[in-house]
């Protein structure tokens, strides 16, 4: 019998402009697991930060976080990849040279950031809301800031599961992107995009999609299975790719719809997961 999975991105697909996931998404998601659809949530966030995010009797089959980098099924460890320390450090250096805003991911603790840099990092979010940032970006920018980093004089040998770097400016971004881009094979990194004014890397040869081959390789579906997933930024593409039927959110670009075979009626700011899985799997 062929087991059907679906994986869902976070930002701007089951999280609304709050960051948050309704009673209502969480509803639905339960619903679908009870006629025995797997449920997966693959995100760019750390595993540690989507209790923040999420209703207090939200469960899912597996998270697969850090875009990929670190996979749980039932609470467990799967699998685990990090950056060099080599590559952390370099990429620390070029942060600061360029004045670059960033946040260190270490697997199971806050995220870091460095002393001397906290004046260059608390400028970059100290003004209002402005160029090309998105609402629940600022936001999650903020609540880094003021809760989240944990500020460090050295960055301490770790196994670390990627980099976040901003700028509120999405031509600065690209100039950030275009700088490393040609070093992706010297430093050993994968590179992704949430939103326009992000950028993260992780170790080389990681993403969504070879989480989800790791999961359900782990699961010992990767023969009888239908895979679907629902996502709507350039983090989400091989995820798409990948997967046996793509959903696309409607607030998504362009270029991203173009990769579904359907796109949701509704936004993520109007349940837009939760109206598409209701229809799909659970109105006869």
């Amino acid at each position: 019998m062929t087991t059907q999975v679906v994986f869902l991105d976070m930002d701007g697909t089951i999280l609304n402009e709050e960051n948050r996931v309704t009673d209502y998404t969480n509803e639905i998601i339960q619903e679908v697991r009870q006629k025995g659809i797997k449920v997966f949530i693959a995100t760019g966030r750390a595993y540690d930060e989507i209790s923040y995010l999420v209703p207090e009797n939200f469960e899912v089959d597996g998270i697969l976080s850090s875009n990929g980098a670190v996979g749980y099924i039932n609470g467990k460890e799967i699998f685990k990849n990090q950056l060099p320390m080599e590559t952390v450090h370099k990429l620390v250096d070029l942060a600061e040279k360029h004045q670059i805003y960033y946040e260190l991911f270490p697997y199971y603790k806050n995220r870091i950031a460095l002393n001397r840099d906290k004046t260059l990092l608390l400028s970059e979010i100290s003004t209002e809301q402005a160029g090309d940032v998105e609402a629940n970006e600022w936001k999650s920018r903020q609540e880094a800031l003021s809760e989240k980093i944990k500020w460090v004089d050295e960055i301490p040998e770790d196994a670390y599961s990627k980099f976040y770097f901003f700028k509120k400016h999405k031509t600065e971004i690209k100039k950030w992107e275009e700088l490393i881009l040609p070093m992706k094979e010297e430093l050993n990194i994968s590179i992704s995009h949430s939103t326009p004014c992000n950028l993260e890397t992780m170790p080389m040869g990681v993403n969504k999609a070879t989480a989800i081959e790791a999961a359900l390789k782990y699961l010992e579906l990767d023969k009888d299975v239908k895979t679907y997933a629902i996502g709507d930024s350039d983090n989400d593409k091989q995820m798409l790719e990948h997967v046996d039927y793509p959903i696309v959110m409607k607030n998504a670009p362009d270029h991203i719809k173009e990769l579904g075979k359907e796109v949701t009626r509704r936004t993520n700011e109007e349940n837009g997961v939760a109206d598409y899985l209701s229809k799909k799997f659970l109105i006869n």
